[in-house]
């Protein structure tokens, strides 16, 4: 080969090196950004009755549309609320641009006309009721407790909390606000809390709120509080705190599951303010083995009104190997926990043991009754001291859902979908895990033949280019079907469809159980009868048929690329390279080497200096089973003769070494003359590889 084919061989591997590492397209539908600052939007509400996203973000709540998030007029869809606390929350040592805004944490719906809100209002918390348009109640109109929202929502904006609105099995029958937060400035009151219950007609205060025992670390060890549901006749609240039953060992953090029952209303001679039925448990996600490797902190928890699962997302420690799951829990296990052992520490140096059954009051405390002042004091003080359940809440299979190391999980979100062949459908679960770069990783989930969970990275979406965490996130299911995920900056709505703008191969178009791949005109589908789809893998070789070979005329000498059509990520997956030899009749894997084959970042394949022995078919395989691309390479010596010596070479490559050898002694004179001038050599600059993006840095070290 001559030296300018070497040359133009080399531009073309470099080229193809800065392509594979170039970004995603944006796979977002719309868009929604009214602001021109960072709005801080991390409260997200949807109401698919009404076809609504309300959002909260920094002095502001917006109604969003939720069939098009770009719909939504940045004008009459926006009320503004504005702190009326600024000066005193500055005079305590507080930002103003930030911390002494209004962040809206809690928005939840009363019923077909109001919604609820709650704000940080400049570290003093307020709490509003509003009509659903964004119009607020008129002056003759009065909701009865509302005004004060410490204990409902946090002072601090970037505080972890959770709240609820029930309208049912309350006292009364009466609604009320759950809610888990600060609830002091100075963060030393953690609390699960439910607001006074007032009669809406009479106005008149029914029963005084409950509340968690202050300062009890019984009750809450510094906790984060992530997530709330209503689950029949309970409450239950997830949240992460210092492991009480660990502390003799050292500090460690836990997750937890703690429930309430709605009834509950206090004890007649003590605990007259607090709950007499808190009880809490660990929740186990873990990689299974002799010694398990724990994920012991929640960071967010998904379940959907006709599923009795919750489904989390967890985190290693900060100070440890970085890493996140997703793990689920059935109710029944969550409630098999709660009807177990209690736990107890006899003595400040005792270990944690479990409560013997004779020990355990009647009623078993923690069960919902009728009337909780009727409680004897001996069930009111066992609880005070016993709300910890001794056994951990499993998962619900034999290992994590999906985990991964580097990773760091802020929320979920999960839909399920039923797929496969005509009449063998079965049901898929599929996560949308958000990360706190910008990521979402997609996962679907399964049972096999076997009646064994199985599950699969299906792609990693880049939905906030800039790399911005993903601070709420939610879904739609029963209308237009999308994701609303949310960053500081933004809200972009992302199709839960995507199949054509992120799959080009018929095998990772089958995986997907929303898509299909259409054979005739070679393009992945939303799914529908006539599409061939196979997301657990069942028939292989489906796509055999569906991934021609294409034929390529290569001149000797030539550099050939040929890609691997997987545009998304292939995170833990295994892509490889085969030669099959038309003289030898066998397949071969084929090896990297810088000299003739390069595989590319994006699983292309580079074949430098094409000769007659390079003839042949060569496949793209995924996972050692799926052809994803076929290609059969002639090499027509004709056009370009091959070389009659070997000599031809050696001289080519003796004139590159020599020319590389003037470069580096013509660099150590520049360094010496440098260096006896006194001055620092200026920056070389330099080519660095930033993820996906190749930039310039100024400095060579």
């Amino acid at each position: 080969m001559s030296a300018g084919g070497r040359g133009t061989a080399m531009l073309l591997l470099w080229t193809l090196l800065l392509d594979s590492v170039s970004g995603l397209g944006s796979p977002y539908v719309e868009e929604l950004r009214c602001l021109e600052n960072d709005g801080y939007y991390r409260t997200l509400t949807l109401d698919e009755k009404r076809g609504v996203l309300y959002v909260g973000g920094m002095d502001v709540l917006i109604r969003g549309n939720a069939n098009n998030i770009s719909l939504t007029s940045c004008s009459t869809d926006i009320l503004r609320m504005d702190p009326d606390k600024v000066d005193s929350c500055v005079g305590r040592g507080k930002s103003s641009e930030f911390q002494c805004r209004n962040h809206i944490r809690v928005i939840e719906v009363i019923d077909d006309d109001r919604i609820y809100v709650c704000g940080s209002n400049a570290h003093h918390p307020l709490d509003e009721v509003l009509y659903a348009n964004l119009t607020r109640l008129g002056r003759h109109e009065f909701y009865p407790g509302i005004g004060d929202g410490i204990a409902k929502c946090p002072y601090d904006p970037d505080d972890n909390s959770t709240a609820i609105w029930v309208t049912s099995g309350n006292p009364g029958e009466l609604p009320a606000i759950y809610s888990a937060t600060n609830a002091e400035f100075t963060k030393a009151d953690t609390v699960i809390f439910r607001g006074d219950i007032f009669d809406p007609v009479s106005n008149r205060r029914e029963y005084t709120y409950k509340r968690t025992i202050k300062y009890d670390s019984y009750m809450l060890d510094k906790p984060d509080f992530v997530a709330s549901f209503e689950v029949g006749e309970y409450v239950f609240f997830f949240f992460r705190e210092i492991a009480i039953e660990y502390i003799n060992c050292g500090k460690v953090i836990y997750s937890r599951v703690a429930r309430v029952c709605k009834s509950d209303v206090g004890g007649k001679n003590i605990l007259h303010l607090n709950w007499v039925t808190y009880l809490k448990a660990r929740l186990n996600c873990s990689i299974p083995g002799e010694f398990p490797f724990f994920f012991n902190e929640i960071q967010h928890v998904f379940k959907s009104e006709d599923d009795n699962t919750f489904h989390a997302v967890f985190t290693t420690s900060n100070n440890g190997l970085r890493g996140s799951a997703i793990c689920s829990f059935r109710l029944e296990d969550v409630e098999k926990v709660f009807q177990g052992k209690f736990k107890e520490q006899a003595t400040s140096t005792s270990v944690w043991l479990p409560v013997g059954k004779s020990s355990v009051p009647q009623p078993r405390p923690g069960t919902c009754v009728k009337d909780t002042r009727n409680l004897p004091d001996s069930v009111l003080n066992f609880i005070r001291k016993h709300p910890l359940m001794d056994a951990d809440v499993p998962h619900d299979s034999r290992a994590p859902i999906f985990y991964r190391k580097d990773i760091f999980f802020t929320r979920i979100a999960v839909d399920k979908v039923h797929a496969g062949r005509y009449g063998q459908e079965k049901e898929y679960t599929i996560f949308y895990a958000g990360t706190d770069n910008g990521k979402i990783y997609k996962v679907s989930r399964w049972k096999d033949s076997k009646g064994e969970y199985q599950s699969r990275l299906l792609d990693i979406l880049s939905v906030f280019e800039d790399g911005e965490a993903v601070r709420a996130m939610t879904i739609a299911t029963k209308q237009r079907k999308s994701l609303f995920v949310s960053s500081d900056k933004t809200i972009k709505q992302v199709d839960l469809h995507l199949c054509s703008s992120r799959y080009d191969s018929c095998v990772k178009c089958l995986r997907d159980p929303y898509c299909g791949w259409d054979r005739e005109a070679g393009k992945c589908r939303p799914y529908h009868l006539g599409l061939l789809q196979d997301p657990s893998e069942a028939e292989h070789g489906l796509c055999k048929a569906s991934t021609p070979t294409q034929k390529l005329i290569a001149n000797f000498g030539q550099s050939v690329h040929l890609p691997c059509q997987l545009r998304q990520d292939n995170e833990g997956e295994g892509v490889s390279w085969y030669r099959f030899d038309n003289r030898r009749g066998k397949r071969y894997p084929v090896h990297q080497s810088f000299d003739k084959y390069v595989i590319t970042n994006d699983n292309g394949l580079v074949i430098i200096g094409i000769n007659e022995n390079d003839a042949g078919k060569y496949d793209c395989v995924l996972n050692e089973k799926d052809i994803v691309n076929s290609y059969h390479i002639a090499v027509d010596s004709h056009r370009c003769s091959a070389p009659n010596k070997t000599a031809d070479y050696q001289k080519i490559y003796s004139d590159w070494c020599h020319e590389f050898q003037r470069y580096k002694s013509a660099l150590k004179t520049w360094e010496l003359k440098q260096a006896q001038c006194g001055s620092e050599p200026p920056p070389i600059p330099r080519l660095e590889n930033s993820g996906n993006q190749i930039s310039y840095s100024p400095f060579l070290k």
